[in-house]
């Protein structure tokens, strides 16, 4: 995929996305296909892997259908997902994913699938992409108004984009939530932890999720 260099950003954009995963790309998507100038930046490429459930629900695959991806996503050899098993530490309940809103079965792609099917289509919607960018700052008007973002390259060069409308999705450890000092609506401590494993199957495996539940012991 090509992507921009800091040279060849324009100095205006509509938007400005801060982070090209699937909730950034995503948003880019819609705002240029709703007829905005947008720029979308990350500091890493959409191919790289990340921490991240497989699991799409309905409402996603949805979106996808909608949006015109979903094909893509079936052609990439994603799991087809056509029962949801749910169990409670010994009994198994199986549930039927049945047709609805033209969604038969659900999917399970790689984010490293994911994510840049949707940049690609954000970019084929008219979005400039560029990646081994990173949003180091907010521009702000003297009433306070947010208008654009200094963006920096990997030697640290930067140029200050103007934009009517900035977008951060650049994760749980948003910078744009804190630069723009963005009110947190709930906090949640928790502690856990999660075990990732990759292992050769069939089709017929991979057909199911499989959701398991225990009793918590002190």
């Amino acid at each position: 995929m090509k992507t921009l260099t800091l040279d060849r950003l324009s100095s205006h954009y509509d938007a400005i996305v801060a982070g090209g995963r699937v909730a950034g790309a995503s948003t880019a998507l819609l705002l240029a296909r709703g007829g905005m100038r947008v720029l979308l930046i990350d500091p890493r490429p959409p191919e790289r892997d990340t921490l991240s459930t497989h699991a799409l629900m309905r409402g996603a695959v949805v979106q996808l259908r909608r949006w015109g991806l979903l094909d893509a996503v079936v052609e990439s050899g994603a799991s087809r997902i056509e029962s949801t098993i749910f169990d409670y530490t010994g009994e198994r309940v199986e549930v039927e994913i049945r047709d609805r809103d033209g969604v038969d079965a659900l999917y399970a792609p790689r984010r490293t699938v994911l994510d840049p099917i949707l940049v690609d289509a954000a970019r084929q919607a008219g979005v400039e992409v560029a990646h081994g960018l990173r949003l180091t700052d907010l521009l702000t008007a003297p009433d306070g108004r947010i208008r654009g973002a200094r963006v920096a390259d990997a030697s640290k060069r930067a140029v200050d984009v103007v934009a009517d409308l900035v977008v951060g999705a650049d994760g749980r450890s948003s910078r744009v939530a804190r630069l723009s000092r963005a009110r947190t609506e709930r906090v949640g401590r928790f502690a856990t932890a999660t075990v990732y494993a990759y292992v050769p199957s069939t089709a017929s495996e991979c057909s199911a999720y499989t959701w398991g539940y225990a009793p918590v012991r002190e």
